[in-house]
C-alpha cells in the first residue's frame, strides 16, 4: 500500500514541478479586479447622478460636482489601480471619467498593460457611443498611450 501512494505522490510531484503555476495568470487577475472596481465605480456615480436628476435639481457644474452629489446622492466611490475620477460639463455633454498615468506596457495589447485591457472591456457591458476608452476624459485624444481615461457620459447630444 505505501509503494502505491508513494507511486501516486511521486507523479503529483512531477506534474507540479512540469506544469508550475502557470495555470493562474497574474495579468488577467489584476485585469479582472480592475474591470469590476471601475464597473463598480461607474455604477454608483452614475446612480448618484440620476438619483440628483430625479430630485428636480440641476445638473451639476464641473467644479463642485463632488459637492452636489456626495453624501447626498451616495457615497464617492475609491480610486481605481491609481487613477481618478473627474467630471465634466462640455457642449456635447456631461461625463463622468476615470483617468490617469499608464503604469506600464502598451496600450493594452497580449501582454500590455491590464489597466487599459480592464477599461475597454467594460465597453461591453455599457450602450454603444456612451462609454470610450482614449487618452484624455471627454472622447478625446486618440488611443491611450502613456495616459487612460474611460468616459462614461450620462448626457450626449448626437454627433
Amino acid at each position: 500500500m505505501n509503494i502505491i501512494q508513494a507511486i501516486f505522490a511521486l507523479a503529483l510531484m512531477g506534474m507540479v514541478v512540469a506544469g508550475g503555476i502557470q495555470y493562474v495568470n497574474p495579468s488577467a487577475m489584476a485585469k479582472s479586479r480592475v474591470a469590476s472596481q471601475a464597473d463598480s465605480g461607474f455604477s454608483v456615480l452614475e446612480g448618484a447622478y440620476r438619483s440628483r436628476q430625479a430630485s428636480g435639481a440641476a445638473v451639476p457644474a464641473a467644479d463642485g460636482w463632488q459637492a452636489a452629489l456626495f453624501p447626498a446622492f451616495g457615497t464617492m466611490p475609491p480610486a481605481v489601480s491609481g487613477l481618478s475620477w473627474s467630471y465634466g460639463v462640455q457642449a456635447e455633454g456631461t461625463w463622468f471619467c476615470l483617468s490617469g498615468p499608464l503604469s506600464g506596457g502598451s496600450a493594452g495589447g497580449v501582454g500590455g498593460d491590464p489597466v487599459t485591457g480592464a477599461l475597454a472591456s467594460l465597453a461591453t457591458r455599457r450602450p454603444e457611443g456612451l462609454y470610450e476608452v482614449t487618452r484624455t476624459c471627454g472622447g478625446a485624444g486618440g488611443e491611450p498611450a502613456g495616459t487612460i481615461a474611460a468616459t462614461l457620459w450620462m448626457q450626449r447630444t448626437a454627433r
